[in-house]
């Protein structure tokens, strides 16, 4: 890669960094990471890091009509890696957590005296939008806690897979439609979007991080699942993990290991805009090619009739997968193209290990 080329490449994905916060991402996660990940590489084999950089500052700006405010913590993101002899290394450091790396939108709230008094989206890190009244008639987020001192919860706002079905045939997947609806200017029409707050630290705390996860379920979160990490059963508790995810119906990306110990985890400090005591695993599910042999119509639970693929079985995951559910007309045109035809070749993949997708089609 040239130094033009990376030059291009960052402005490039600071665009669709952008369009991801702003809930309208026009690229997978996949090929954003990849990109990425092309970025980092060219930095690490040169030294140069250019002060647009994606691995060096966090580009999203408020752009909505909420108000914006200051965080009274800096809320930073991770650095990640898709390469499970990369994530070894990392662990050797220190023992630490391994959660669910939820896929939603971060947000913090903020107690005094017992009683909710902020909520905030993350932003760019230090400036966020104040979505105070919209957390107030989100159920999962606790109104009062039995602490009179000031506390403070980093978390995500996701949709479960399950509350997302009857909005499926206006949004396309439940991560964008988290993240918008938290963001609405009308609390009512925020109150039926169905979001959950899932907490996963708590930051005016000094305990060690499994710790502070045991004491936010007891202040009446719903907090995200965690072990501590086995390093020599890495893959056998990744599998583990994804299954949480599924049984919650929670939508993830990947998983977060942190360093456990509060000290040791502090002592890390940051790198550029990541903190340095956590790392993010991403992963993807593989695709499989089939040939789609008809589309049939489902009634859901909410009256919603739903286009459903039907394809030559194919063996993902030890299971024979022969049908996915296409959402709706407007996805299902974007996939299949206007002429979806027996025989058209399709490509399929399991979502969290467990939930049949297709992710293209030949057209």
């Amino acid at each position: 890669m040239t130094r033009a080329e990376y030059e291009k490449n960052v402005e490039l994905l600071n665009y669709y960094t952008q369009k991801y916060d702003e809930g309208a991402p026009e690229i997978s996660d996949e090929a954003w990471d990849s990109l990425y990940f092309d970025i980092c590489q060219y930095e690490k084999e040169t030294g140069y890091v250019s002060p647009k950089s994606p691995s060096s500052t966090i580009q999203y700006d408020v752009q909505n009509g909420l108000k914006k405010v200051t965080h009274n913590h800096p809320m930073l993101s991770l650095a990640k890696t898709k390469d499970l002899p990369t994530l070894e290394k990392w662990l050797k450091r220190k023992p630490t957590v391994v959660m669910l790396k939820m896929d939603g939108l971060t947000c913090s709230v903020k107690y005094e005296n017992g009683k909710l008094v902020s909520a905030e989206t993350r932003g760019n890190g230090t400036v966020g939008e104040d979505i105070t009244q919209n957390a107030m008639v989100v159920p999962s987020i606790p109104k009062t806690i039995p602490i009179k001192d000031t506390v403070v919860v980093d978390g995500e706002i996701i949709c479960k897979y399950d509350d997302f079905e009857e909005f499926s045939v206006m949004f396309k997947n439940p991560r964008n439609f988290a993240s918008g609806s938290i963001r609405l200017l009308d609390t009512k029409e925020v109150a039926k979007r169905k979001l959950t707050f899932v907490a996963w630290d708590l930051i005016t705390s000094t305990d060690d991080l499994n710790e502070k996860l045991i004491k936010l379920t007891e202040l009446g979160f719903e907090t995200v699942p965690f072990e501590i990490t086995e390093l020599g059963h890495l893959e056998a508790q990744q599998e583990r993990m994804k299954h949480k995810a599924t049984d919650s119906k929670y939508p993830i990306d990947g998983l977060v290991y942190k360093i456990n110990d509060y000290n040791d985890y502090m002592a890390e400090g940051v790198n550029e805009h990541d903190f340095a005591g956590g790392l993010a695993f991403k992963f993807y599910d593989e695709e499989f090619e089939t040939e789609l042999l008809d589309i049939e119509w489902s009634v859901g639970k909410t009256g919603n009739i739903t286009p459903v693929a039907i394809f030559k079985p194919v063996i993902i995951d030890g299971t024979t997968v022969q049908r996915a559910s296409i959402h709706n007309l407007t996805i299902m045109k974007e996939l299949l193209g206007d002429n979806p035809h027996v025989g058209q070749k399709i490509w399929v993949i399991k979502a969290n290990m467990i939930i049949p997708q297709i992710t293209r089609a030949e057209q």
